[in-house]
C-alpha cells in the first residue's frame, strides 16, 4: 500500500449523465459568447437571419453584435436580407449594434448613410448616430457627412435633429449644439451624447431633466429624459455618486444638489438648482399623439369645453368655435375603434379620450376611414383657427396612418 500525497487534490468522479446535463445547461450561454472566428469563413446570411428573427432576445442581440463587429464582411448579407423582406424588417437591435460598432469600413458607412437618408426607414435616427460616431475617423468622407448633418438640423423628427447636431459637433461645428431647439427631449439627448463622447456641453439641460415631471396622456416623458441624463452624468462624474431618486422633486432634491456640487467643481460651469416642472392646467379630456421618425411628432389635447392644447407641453392653446367643437365631439363619440389597430413597430398614432372611454394605438395604414375622416375634420378646424403647422402635421398623420 502506498501513502497518498497530501498535496494532491482528490479526484471526484462525475457521472456521464451529469456531464450531459451541464453541457445542455451551458449551451445556450455559449451561443452568447463572442468568437474569434474568421469573418471570411462565417455564414453571414445565417448570422443576419439569426440577428433579425431569433425568438430569444439574447440570441438576437448576440448575433447582431457579431454581425456588426464583422464590418464590411457582413454588409452584403445585411443588404440582401433587407432587399428580400423589406428594410423595415431589419430590427432596431441590429441597427443600434451597427451604430455602436467600431468598424468604419466604407461599406458600413455607405449602408448607414443609405438608411439615415431614407425617411421611410423606421430606425434612421440610429443609423444617423452611427454616422455621427464615425465622422471624426473619416477624413475623406468627412465633408460629405458634414453637409449631410447640416441638412438634417431642422428635420421634423426630434431624434434625427439631435443626432445630426451631434455629428456636426463631433466634426468641429461648435455652433451645432447651441442652435435653437424647442423640444426639450432633443436638447437633453444632445447634451447627453456629447458628454458621453468626451465633450463638455452646457450641463444645465441635464439637471433640468431631474425636475421635469411632465406627462402626455399618461406617458412620463419628462422623467424618461432624466434617465438619459443619469446615464451620462454617472459615466462622467463616476459611479460612486448616487443618481437622484424619488417620486417627487422634494425626494430627488438632495441627490440633485449633490450632483450639482460635483458637476460645478469638475466643469467650472455655473449650474443652478432646477425648477420643478409639472403639467399645465387640469388633466385633459382627450388627446392625440403621433410618434413618427418620418414626419415628426404631434401632440394635441383638449378640454371638454373645446380648448385645444398644442405641443408636447401644451404651451400653445386655441379655442374652437362652439358649433365646430360640438360637431367634432359628436362625431368622435360615435367612433367605434378597437384598442389595437395593426402591429406597431416604430411609428404610432395614439388616441385617448373619454367619454366614451377609448385608448387605442394605431400602426401606419391601419386607421379605418371613419377615424381618418374625423382627424381630417379636426385638421380643417385647426387650419380655420389659424394653426397651419398643427393642421399640416395632422394631415400628414392622416396620410401615414389612414388606409392604403
Amino acid at each position: 500500500m502506498t501513502r497518498s500525497d497530501p498535496q494532491r487534490p482528490k479526484r471526484t468522479k462525475v457521472k456521464p449523465l451529469h456531464v450531459l446535463f451541464l453541457l445542455a445547461l451551458g449551451s445556450p450561454l455559449l451561443a452568447l459568447l463572442p468568437t474569434t472566428q474568421d469573418p471570411a469563413a462565417t455564414d453571414w446570411p445565417k448570422e443576419v437571419e439569426r440577428a433579425c428573427t431569433a425568438q430569444r432576445y439574447g440570441l438576437r442581440l448576440a448575433a447582431a453584435k457579431k454581425v456588426a463587429a464583422a464590418g464590411a464582411a457582413a454588409v452584403p448579407a445585411i443588404a440582401a436580407y433587407a432587399q428580400r423582406v423589406g428594410r423595415n424588417e431589419v430590427p432596431a437591435t441590429l441597427v443600434e449594434a451597427l451604430a455602436d460598432a467600431d468598424t468604419s469600413d466604407a461599406a458600413v458607412v455607405e449602408l448607414l448613410r443609405d438608411w439615415a437618408t431614407d425617411r421611410e426607414f423606421y430606425w434612421r435616427p440610429g443609423a444617423l448616430r452611427g454616422l455621427a460616431r464615425r465622422g471624426p475617423l473619416l477624413r475623406e468622407g468627412a465633408p460629405a457627412l458634414r453637409a449631410l448633418f447640416a441638412s438634417l438640423h431642422g428635420d421634423p423628427a426630434w431624434l434625427v435633429r439631435a443626432h445630426a447636431r451631434y455629428g456636426s459637433a463631433l466634426l468641429g461645428d461648435g455652433g451645432a449644439a447651441a442652435q435653437a431647439e424647442s423640444d426639450p427631449r432633443a436638447v437633453r439627448k444632445l447634451a447627453a451624447l456629447l458628454l458621453q463622447s468626451g465633450q463638455l456641453p452646457p450641463l444645465q439641460p441635464l439637471f433640468d431633466a431631474f425636475a421635469d415631471d411632465r406627462t402626455f396622456l399618461g406617458d412620463p416623458w419628462g422623467q424618461r429624459t432624466a434617465r438619459d441624463a443619469s446615464l451620462a452624468l454617472r459615466a462622467w462624474l463616476g459611479s460612486e455618486l448616487s443618481m437622484p431618486a424619488g417620486e417627487t422633486f422634494a425626494e430627488r432634491r438632495p441627490g440633485i444638489e449633490a450632483l450639482l456640487a460635483a458637476a460645478r467643481t469638475k466643469s467650472g460651469q455655473e449650474l443652478r438648482l432646477p425648477v420643478p416642472i409639472a403639467d399645465r392646467g387640469a388633466a385633459p379630456a382627450g388627446g392625440i399623439e403621433v410618434l413618427s421618425c418620418r414626419n415628426g411628432d404631434l401632440f394635441v389635447t383638449w378640454t371638454a369645453g373645446g380648448e385645444l392644447r398644442l405641443g408636447l407641453d401644451g404651451a400653445r392653446t386655441v379655442r374652437l368655435p362652439g358649433p365646430v367643437w360640438e360637431g367634432l365631439s359628436r362625431d368622435r363619440a360615435a367612433l367605434e375603434l378597437p384598442a389595437n389597430l395593426g402591429t406597431v413597430v416604430c411609428d404610432s398614432l395614439r388616441l385617448r379620450w373619454a367619454p366614451p372611454e377609448l385608448h387605442a394605438r394605431v400602426a401606419p395604414g391601419s386607421l379605418p376611414p371613419a377615424g381618418t375622416k374625423w382627424l381630417s375634420d379636426l385638421a380643417k378646424a385647426l387650419q380655420d383657427a389659424d394653426q397651419p403647422d398643427a393642421a399640416g402635421a395632422l394631415r400628414a398623420a392622416v396620410e401615414q396612418f389612414g388606409p392604403r
